[in-house]
């Protein structure tokens, strides 16, 4: 045996320090020897001393070019990572041997780990030239490809590794990581699962299923397979960031924060995982927290944008609209092409009452990203809340477009349209709106219902969703007993409408009047300061003023709670700025639905609504989820205090012509209907020189409403459109009609109020709903009963008949003019005193452990008596 086989055996028994001395041998006398250095480098290489190594091949190479050399130069190489050391001494093997499939492979792997798939792909295509049975080459091919964008022809190179050696769990992986990309989720799943089949161990599978299953909406199967790859990985922290969001998903929220923290332990410089815990802490009600590791994260990533807009939404469910604003204006300063931070800076704008900045925002958004859905719905919402009904409804259109069966942009089309009196395939569009709605659509609001021919069944559909929408997530407030009770019982109203709006009109007196000896009021006011003069009389006149706008809902709930609120009444309802969710976390016993909605809220977490027996009938409790209270006269109070200006305009200056009958409907527009078009039509029709006068929020209601008449043969010039003015002008221009024609579906309600206070008589139909039966519910309180009509065909008479007949006209303004000081529409005291009654019986109920069961407070037995189902209760 020569002394190189000696040596080359130690080597091969794994002798290496043997190996290693006759290898050193053989160069003292042959110090030139190639195969000698070559091979006493590998040595020098299995014993951890690569230095010498490199040096070692280098001179072999330098004595012959030998292609093994080379190859095992380059592995050396690729085994300390040293890929563009690994890249040149392939290049050099191929060189030497230009048909080398091991160099071409080496290579194509050196210029990969240095991102450089598109100098590696031709490589591992000359390799699968000759050697097209190689799976592991096909994989990595399809991985550089996926590396370039060329994802089809990636999953096609790993679909092919996986037919040549179909329990290959990489390829099957790497195939549903392609498949994903592209879309093909139920494919990409299948792939998963074959992964997952043939290699139940490896975490990195169960890993791409969970974010699989996660991106497809599936949370629990996500969850379950978070969980999997944890258990076989748990050092991993993006197993744990996977299962944080699958957690999250599922809404289990202690699991995400808890998933979200093994990953910042794993990997505190990870800034996803500093956002991730934030969003599970913000999902726990720990929102300062948040902000801190929304922060870390972005100490972390500076341009991080996904962190940025995290923070800037929680900073405005915080009521910090500033910092919220200020940081998505930092993020669109570096960005100005990012759609989803324009489109949430027009978020921030709208939440805090600054409608016309957030449709500017909301425009750029749209430009930006015209496709997406998300940026049309905002800004149809944020163009309603600045009457921009027109923008609105074009959005609205626009998002349909994009998603048809998007049931809330239906919604809100359908009553900005009707805002508009735009009322081409308007027939169409409600009987759609309507479909959904019976078919269990989400997200429809209930306001938009209202106004169409819909029923109480489907009112109460629609708010019963909305209302567990507004309820989900949310924690209910813990309620202490008060420190200190004087024996009153303690009423918050809670209302966006403090202020000069027609609730507020309607409801100050009533306020003003409670029984401080009995009664302790709070008013809640979640909406702006106005500066007007009714809203100074609300601060002064109501016993307690909070104002709520900038509390969080959270905050205002437990803020009212803490104030110890025995009977909480909600007056805004599912109208603009309503905060529904305070109601949701329960901060008072009793809870109440009152003056601001028509309508059941649908919620189990309000147990009663006041009512009269005009506007809710027997037999129609069913149809609501509050118990029912119904007050002897009339469910809407009145201000006694409602200034008329003095000085009545001309007609001239109201554009009315100088002579001839006016009938007037001041309406919001949203309630003029085709069919009541066509009987005002027919009325004009039948009264010459008589006029129609209606007011017109925007231009397009008077254009639109003059080519509907036209439409039906009437003179444009019999429409008068009144211009908005002060409230005390307002009502002085009353005097100037003859008779005020109402509609339905939905009645006048303020309107009819301010109607009949400066004298006006009201012509109504009584309708199926609440909202369609207030002017009759009104008109009996207010001593007009047979100014409610019974069906179109009497109410047109009835209109014509008044018109015709001066006298009888006449008549009515006069017992109308004698009854407004002592009817019940206009007795607030009496109604406070009615309203009293109802508190008290609620109270009574609730104190004695009874569940809410309906209340009727009777005219006849005085207001300090209650009939309920089970008899009286003082």
């Amino acid at each position: 045996m020569t002394s190189f086989a000696r040596a080359a055996a130690a080597e091969n028994a794994g002798n290496l320090e043997e190996a290693r001395t006759r290898y050193l041998d053989i160069l003292r006398t042959e110090p030139q020897n190639p195969a000698a250095l070559h091979r006493l480098g590998m040595v020098e290489l299995r014993l951890g001393r690569p230095r010498e190594a490199v040096i070692l091949f280098q001179k072999s190479l330098a004595i012959a070019k030998d292609l093994e050399v080379y190859l095992d130069f380059g592995a050396a190489m690729a085994a300390m990572a040293r890929w563009d050391a690994a890249t040149t001494v392939y290049a050099a093997a191929l060189r030497v041997a230009a048909d080398s499939v091991d160099a071409q492979y080496g290579l194509a792997l050196a210029l990969h780990r240095q991102g450089r798939p598109q100098d590696a792909e031709p490589h591992y295509r000359k390799v699968l030239a000759t050697h097209s049975h190689l799976g592991e080459v096909h994989n990595n091919l399809g991985v550089a490809l996926q590396d370039l964008g060329r994802v089809a022809e990636a999953a096609a190179a790993h679909r092919e590794a996986a037919r040549l050696d179909p329990a290959d769990a990489v390829a099957w992986s790497r195939l549903g990581v392609a498949l994903h990309r592209l879309g093909r989720n139920a494919e990409a799943e299948a792939a998963f699962r074959k992964a997952t089949g043939f290699a139940p161990l490896d975490a990195e599978n169960w890993h791409n299923l969970t974010a699989l299953l996660d991106a497809a909406g599936r949370p629990a199967e996500a969850l379950a397979a978070g969980r999997r790859a944890v258990a076989l990985d748990p050092s991993g922290a993006r197993n744990w960031l996977a299962l944080g969001n699958a957690a999250h998903a599922a809404e289990r929220r202690e699991e995400a924060w808890r998933a979200a923290s093994a990953a910042i332990r794993l990997a505190p410089s990870d800034p996803a995982a500093r956002n991730n815990l934030a969003n599970a802490l913000r999902e726990l009600g720990r929102p300062q927290d948040a902000v801190a590791e929304y922060r870390a994260a972005l100490d972390l990533q500076p341009d991080f944008a996904v962190a940025e807009t995290n923070l800037a939404l929680l900073l405005s469910s915080q009521r910090d609209a500033e910092g919220a604003l200020a940081v998505l204006r930092a993020l669109l300063a570096r960005q100005p092409e990012n759609g989803e931070a324009w489109r949430r800076l027009g978020g921030v704008l709208a939440e805090a009452f600054r409608p016309d900045a957030a449709v500017a925002v909301l425009r750029n958004a749209v430009a930006i990203a015209p496709g997406e859905p998300d940026g049309h719905t905002d800004l149809a919402m944020a163009a309603a809340m600045a009457g921009w009904s027109r923008v609105s409804a074009d959005a609205c259109r626009r998002v349909l477009r994009l998603v048809p069966d998007h049931a809330a942009a239906l919604g809100q089309l359908v009553h900005q349209q009707r805002l508009l009196c735009d009322w081409r395939d308007l027939d169409g569009l409600e009987a759609l709106l309507l479909h959904r709605v019976r078919a269990g659509a989400e997200g429809v609001s209930p306001f938009d219902v209202l106004s169409c021919a819909s029923t109480l069944a489907d009112q109460k559909s629609a708010a019963s969703r909305w209302a567990a929408a507004k309820a989900r997530g949310v924690t209910p407030v813990v309620r202490t007993a008060a420190a200190a009770r004087d024996g009153r019982l303690r009423i918050g109203y809670l209302s966006a409408d403090f202020r000069e709006h027609a609730m507020g009109h309607l409801m100050v007196d009533a306020l003003e009047t409670h029984d401080r000896s009995r009664f302790a009021v709070t008013a809640y006011s979640t909406g702006i300061d106005d500066v007007s003069a009714l809203r100074q009389r609300f601060q002064r006149g109501i016993e307690r003023f909070v104002d709520l706008r900038r509390h969080t809902d959270a905050d205002a709930a437990r803020a009212i709670a803490a104030d110890g609120i025995d009977i909480l009444v909600d007056l805004t309802g599912f109208t603009t700025f309503s905060r529904t969710s305070i109601l949701a976390a329960r901060p008072a016993p009793v809870q109440v639905n009152w003056l601001g909605y028509p309508g059941t809220l649908g919620a189990d977490y309000v147990d009663y609504i006041v009512a009269d027996p005009t506007v809710i009938a027997p037999g129609e409790e069913g149809f609501f989820a509050e118990r029912v209270v119904r007050l002897p006269d009339c469910y809407q109070p009145n201000d006694r205090r409602r200034a008329i200006a003095e000085a009545t305009p001309t007609r001239a200056e109201c554009g009315l012509p100088a002579e001839g009958f006016v009938f007037c409907c001041f309406n919001s527009a949203h309630k003029l209907t085709p069919v009541q078009f066509d009987g005002w039509s027919r009325i004009l029709a039948a009264v010459p020189g008589s006029v129609l006068w209606l007011y017109a929020g925007a231009p397009q209601v008077a254009a639109n409403l003059c080519r509907e008449g036209e439409a039906r043969g009437l003179d444009p010039g019999r429409l008068v459109f009144a211009k908005p003015v002060p409230h005390a002008e307002h009502l002085a221009r009353h005097r100037l009609a003859d008779l005020f024609l109402d509609t339905l579906p939905y009645n006048a309600h303020t309107t009819a109020s301010d109607a009949l206070w400066a004298g006006l008589p009201v012509l109504t139909l009584q309708g199926t709903t609440f909202a369609g039966r207030v002017a009759a519910g009104l008109l009996r309180a207010a001593g007009l009963p047979e100014l409610i009509a019974d069906g179109q065909e009497a109410y047109e008479a009835a209109a014509m008949g008044l018109a015709r007949s001066p006298d009888r006209l006449r008549e009515l303004r006069q017992r109308l003019a004698r009854n407004r000081p002592i009817c019940p529409l206009f007795d607030t005291p009496r109604f406070t005193r009615n309203l009293e009654a109802a508190y008290r019986a609620m109270w009574e109920i609730h104190r004695t452990g009874g569940a809410p069961r309906p209340i009727t407070i009777s005219a006849d037995d005085g207001p300090d008596t209650a009939t309920q189902e089970e008899g009286k209760v003082p």
